[in-house]
């Protein structure tokens, strides 16, 4: 009984109503209003309200607008030790595209995951190249205005909803982009994100996306979208 005190002492109250929360809105698959979650879990509205607040802005759960349901994003199952098992898979499985993509084409090729609002760089391939642009792992950009990131955002519903609600003035910018990368399966980048480098993204599943990147005046919007269907010829090995 003791033992039990002493870990019944240790736990955070607000930890704890926040967890509590994330589970009654998991637990409704088309979301759930304010008001309900404040009942279910025996809150004040003005409490719920703010650990709410406090989730969405840490990107586990968002609203459509304001006063809708409540979901969860897909952040949280990102967490999940599996999903780290998944890419790990993955990434042994890539690392030979990334090489034949990169000897093909003379350029920097490499693989990347969401994490968060950017996006996180897990394999490269350098090109040999004297004039390259170098990308390494652990290199992170924005999902907004990059290749790599409107290429995953455009695969996964989820995160483009939170990103969308985390940052609704620069998604209104890119969303056309977004949308056309949808329709086209790839996404391009010509000189705009960084001067002088131009980049080609093509998705694998809803989670990861392969990168070509090198300098804009190697890289015209034909052999771009070229190198783009040649990456989808090879991904389907993976």
């Amino acid at each position: 009984m003791l033992w039990f005190s002493i870990m019944e002492s240790r736990v955070i109250q607000s930890v704890q109503r926040a967890f509590g929360l994330l589970e009654h809105v998991a637990a409704s698959g088309d979301g759930v209003r304010l008001s309900e979650l404040a009942d279910r879990a025996g809150l004040n509205r003005s409490t719920t309200h703010n650990l709410l607040a406090s989730l969405e802005e840490l990107g586990y759960v968002m609203q459509q607008s304001r006063g809708a349901p409540y979901r969860l994003t897909a952040k949280l199952g990102r967490l999940v030790r599996s999903d780290a098992e998944a890419e790990y898979t993955l990434r042994a499985r890539v690392r030979p595209v990334l090489a034949e993509i990169s000897r093909e084409t003379g350029e920097t090729a490499y693989l990347a995951f969401a994490a968060g609002m950017d996006y996180l760089c897990a394999e490269a391939v350098q090109s040999d190249k004297p004039l390259h642009h170098a990308v390494t792992p652990g290199d992170r950009d924005p999902l907004l205005g990059t290749a790599i990131g409107h290429v995953l955002l455009a695969n996964d519903p989820d995160l483009a909803r939170a990103t969308q609600a985390q940052a609704p003035k620069d998604w209104s910018q890119y969303a056309g982009w977004i949308a056309e990368t949808g329709t086209s399966g790839y996404a391009l980048d010509l000189d705009e994100f960084l001067p002088g480098v131009s980049c080609v993204a093509v998705a694998i599943g809803s989670r990861a996306a392969v990168g070509i990147t090198g300098p804009s005046s190697r890289l015209s919007e034909a052999r771009l979208r070229a190198i783009a269907q040649r990456i989808r010829q090879v991904l389907p090995a993976v």
